[in-house]
């Protein structure tokens, strides 16, 4: 889909692989559409503005990323080239994430660009797997890097280096819907 803002036309929205998305999202993940379309929205408490400004970062490299208002969802900026590589890999992601549905891959949830002033900034959407998680008291942030890669003194996220090698990763049994 796509939508121009007002008469002058100088923001468009454009969804890609409206159809594929819907799919995914209901017929793989279990998410109804209305439940996407609200967190998406925002709540009409607190307003989309507020719950944005919360959640808002900026990556090093210029990139951002934001969290919807419930938390759900993750909307990451990508490149031009990035986007077009992963529309290149939707039909594959779609057959595996249908066949393994306990795959680590991260659940894409929409795929999106937005032109303002003449410039377009491709993101996409990602279920955020930490949503329905008690609280954390440690947190990591790996890149699967060594290279530069500890936290500095007093810096609360640890990075690759930091995780001890004997330690395992242990997941939550996967759930319908996330």
């Amino acid at each position: 889909g796509r939508y121009s803002g007002g008469p002058r036309g100088r923001v468009t929205f454009r969804e890609y692989a409206p159809r594929t998305m819907q799919w995914l999202r209901s017929r793989v993940f279990g998410v109804e559409a209305e439940a996407y379309a609200t967190a998406m929205a925002g709540s009409l408490e607190g307003g989309v503005e507020l719950s944005l400004a919360r959640s808002f970062s900026e990556g090093r490299g210029g990139g951002f990323f934001f969290f919807s208002a419930d938390g759900r969802y993750l909307a990451k900026s990508m490149t031009r080239a990035e986007h077009h590589a992963l529309l290149q890999l939707l039909p594959q992601y779609c057959r595996h994430m249908q066949s393994q549905p306990r795959s680590l891959l991260s659940r894409l949830s929409g795929c999106y660009s937005i032109t303002m002033y003449g410039q377009t900034k491709f993101f996409h959407v990602l279920s955020n797997v930490f949503a329905d998680l008690p609280p954390m008291h440690e947190r990591f942030d790996l890149k699967g890097s060594w290279v530069d890669r500890h936290a500095t003194p007093g810096e609360k996220t640890r990075k690759d280096s930091d995780w001890p090698a004997s330690r395992l990763l242990r997941l939550p049994p996967p759930t319908k819907g996330g």
